[in-house]
């Protein structure tokens, strides 16, 4: 499994990442399995968030990870525990009236996923979403704070705009504060229509350069598009989300390639749409949301598979010049 570090974590984070959506204390022995497959794999990222939970809004994820932790010594020292919180309007459960964003709101959002994860301390904790009208340097002061206190290792941010995240580093390095470690858009080689849910960002071309600019981690939600890969097929119209957000002439393109691509080099087409995902030319993590554990090794397989940029560009359309 091929790794890189993240500023201020001491754990190498693998390139592919466990996602933690359908967690719930109910299927525990389900989800402690997925966990257990995922690190005797050789993965370190385990991504999960307050929201998340196969009922959503309760922090059933990190709750289940929490308990996992507690029965597997030894187990935290060898991860990157990632968590995420503040979607304005969500969680009303655990922040009455549904969260906001600001200051005093971070601190007890990380109070609450620390006393659920049953850890002193998260490596990193990022904005699931944002908030534009907010000046960034309060934001910054109080996550500063928060990794001076050492309940958080680093911060990031998810769904921001990379203008959003320039201001955020601008700052930090003016005033000598923390600056984000890893931002968390949606990117895949299927390419998004427009946004899945409200107020979530899609990587595009722009934003890939300054990625790569600014050398910045990137940890990529629906990495293989939504299913787009294993479902999408022209004329089915029955995923009326999966029609919407990535039915297009040069996804199905991208997918003829990639099945093409993946015979080739015996390879399946998940393994190999993951593959283009994290051959980037900056870091970039994979999410995974595996459901069973053969699941988690199809997922595991990509970790080691290297594209050459010759091959990353015949798969995205940018050119007709075939690879192989």
């Amino acid at each position: 499994m091929r790794t890189f570090q993240l500023n201020a974590i001491d754990v190498p984070a693998s390139v592919i990442g466990l996602g933690t959506m359908i967690f719930h204390p109910d299927t525990r022995d389900r989800d402690f399995a997925l966990l257990d497959a995922y690190t005797a794999a050789g993965g370190t990222y385990i991504d999960t968030a307050e929201v998340y939970g196969a009922v959503e809004e309760h922090g059933h994820s990190e709750t289940v990870i929490g308990e996992w932790l507690t029965a597997r010594p030894g187990m935290r020292a060898r991860i990157v525990l990632a968590s995420k919180g503040l979607i304005p309007g969500y969680c009303a459960p655990l922040h009455p009236g549904g969260a906001s964003i600001g200051p005093e709101q971070i601190h007890r959002a990380i109070d609450g996923s620390l006393a659920r994860l049953q850890s002193d301390a998260m490596d990193i904790w990022m904005f699931h979403r944002d908030d534009p009208k907010l000046a960034v340097a309060p934001l910054v002061d109080a996550l500063d704070e928060e990794i001076r206190r050492g309940r958080i290792r680093a911060w990031g941010a998810s769904n921001w705009t990379a203008a959003r995240l320039q201001q955020a580093m601008d700052y930090a390095a003016s005033a000598g504060k923390a600056r984000p470690v890893a931002s968390s858009p949606h990117f895949s080689l299927a390419r998004a229509n427009e946004p899945y849910w409200p107020d979530t960002v899609v990587t595009d071309a722009a934003d890939r350069a300054w990625f790569a600019s600014a050398n910045m981690p990137l940890v990529a939600w629906s990495s293989l598009g939504r299913g787009f890969f294993a479902h999408g097929k022209e004329g089915d119209n029955g995923d009326a989300e999966l029609v919407r957000v990535f039915y297009s002439a040069d996804n199905f393109a991208r997918k003829k390639r990639l099945t093409e691509f993946a015979a080739a080099r015996g390879r399946s087409i998940f393994e190999l749409a993951l593959a283009w995902v994290t051959n980037q030319e900056f870091p970039v993590v994979a999410l995974c949301g595996p459901q069973t554990v053969d699941e988690v090794a199809d997922c595991m397989r990509a970790g080691d598979l290297r594209l050459s940029a010759a091959e990353r560009d015949w798969l995205d359309l940018a050119t007709e010049d075939r690879p192989f």
